[in-house]
């Protein structure tokens, strides 16, 4: 495949100065004239034509005219290169002055451009100001799921815990420690699989006593029932003990937070005796919105100290949610992290994301039902997202989790009597007898 990029994009240089080359191709020592014809024949067939269009300045400009991108008067787009990927091909261009990013992004040029390119789908993305990054994708990297991969004894960096994969087969990796995860996704769009693999990918830290997790499930327990009393410091299954327990979350917090200012500490470093506090909170609409006023509001005013100020001292909070609107979730804006899986509607992106996610590439509406687990993460102090694919955790993976990171039982005595054991007596009395 590098062979192939690199003869792609210097013939691609070549065309874009409309001059005539000569190269030795691949496994061929007979020197061929280099054309658009020669490269869209060397490419993937699902990407001849796209290779075809790119590779003919011609035809690039008549492409950028038919959708009002360029012009013989007002010039056209400057495209600097292109480059096979996993998915399919990336093309790298300048705007033209006067041209903002939304009138590369919108869904009717996108649609338009996937026709030009005779392919399934193009997205886009901008690297930097002036600059379009278009991606056009024959291959979905994230249609198959990843099995999970837990159950060993792997290395936990807790600002940088594996979770998934990326789209361009990198480890996907959150930040737990230090950070506030939003996850919002519609029903069946995996969030318990994202849940689980942060549980996974916890796990050694868990069985260690640097983590200890304390999980709300307002089902009834019915999604995370199987670690109660095992891999669950905290396990609350209604409002009134969901309320509680964030309560105790909050203490815990204040606690923390007098030690560090007497003794000059600006963030905590956890250990077995102070570990990271990490409340996930399950379906947070039903205490956030479903629940009578009084709790309602004392959710909100819970999760907000928690947020607010919990991220220096070592209590992190996951919350996960179907309906990403302010009134389900009031303080969403405190979370630095936010994953956005399939959503409903195109306006729940900006809910997650913030305004303007989708043209950046956001498209969590456009998921597919068929890729649970599928999503778009985005971090504060970037505008870029990244597309990712959680773990597949079934019944028994999860089972699994729970059993191999569960933290031993502490033995505070035996547990029968043992007071009339002789340790000199080894049973040849009995024997001989």
């Amino acid at each position: 495949m590098s062979n192939l990029v690199s003869l792609f994009t210097a013939g691609s240089a070549v065309a874009a100065v409309g001059g005539m080359a000569w190269m030795r191709w691949i496994g061929d020592d007979r020197p061929r004239e280099v054309t658009a014809e020669t490269l869209a024949d060397a490419a993937p067939l699902g990407l001849r034509t796209a290779v075809y269009i790119l590779a003919d300045p011609a035809q690039t400009n008549l492409m950028f005219s038919a959708l009002g991108l360029g012009s013989i008067d007002g010039g056209f787009p400057y495209v600097e290169r292109y480059d096979f990927t996993d998915h399919g091909l990336d093309v790298e261009l300048m705007m033209l002055g006067g041209q903002s990013f939304t009138d590369w992004s919108n869904d009717e040029t996108l649609a338009q451009f996937a026709t030009y390119f005779a392919v399934p789908e193009v997205t886009a993305s901008s690297p930097e100001p002036s600059w379009v990054r278009l991606h056009v994708r024959t291959v979905d990297t994230l249609a198959a799921p990843a099995p999970a991969p837990f159950g060993g004894g792997h290395r936990v960096d807790l600002e940088a815990v594996p979770v998934g994969v990326t789209e361009s087969h990198d480890l996907w990796r959150l930040r737990v420690l230090y950070g506030h995860i939003l996850l919002a996704g519609a029903t069946g769009s995996g969030k318990g699989s994202v849940i689980w693999s942060i549980l996974g990918g916890l796990g050694p830290a868990i069985r260690a006593g640097l983590v200890d997790v304390w999980m709300a499930d307002p089902k009834g327990g019915v999604e995370f029932g199987r670690g109660e009393n095992r891999l669950f410091v905290r396990f609350a299954t209604d409002a009134e003990t969901i309320v509680a327990m964030l309560k105790e979350a909050v203490e815990v917090l204040r606690e923390r937070l007098a030690f560090m200012r007497a003794n000059g500490i600006r963030k905590h470093v956890p250990t077995p005796d102070a570990p990271l506090i990490l409340v996930i909170i399950d379906e947070a609409a039903a205490l956030s919105s479903y629940a009578d006023r009084d709790t309602q509001q004392e959710f909100r005013r819970l999760t907000g100290l928690l947020l607010s100020q919990g991220r220096a001292a070592g209590v992190s909070v996951i919350a996960a949610l179907q309906d990403p609107s302010k009134e389900t979730m009031p303080n969403r804006q405190l979370f630095p992290i936010r994953i956005g899986l399939r959503l409903d509607e195109p306006t729940q992106v900006a809910m997650v994301h913030g305004q303007g996610a989708r043209d950046r590439g956001a498209r969590c509406d456009r998921i597919s039902e068929d890729t649970p687990g599928v999503g778009f993460v985005g971090e504060d102090g970037t505008t870029d997202f990244v597309r990712v694919r959680a773990f597949w955790v079934s019944d028994d993976a999860a089972d699994q989790i729970v059993d191999a990171y569960s933290p031993a039982p502490l033995i505070s005595g035996p547990t029968e009597d043992y007071s009339d054991f002789d340790p000199d007596d080894l049973g040849d009395a009995d024997a001989a007898a």
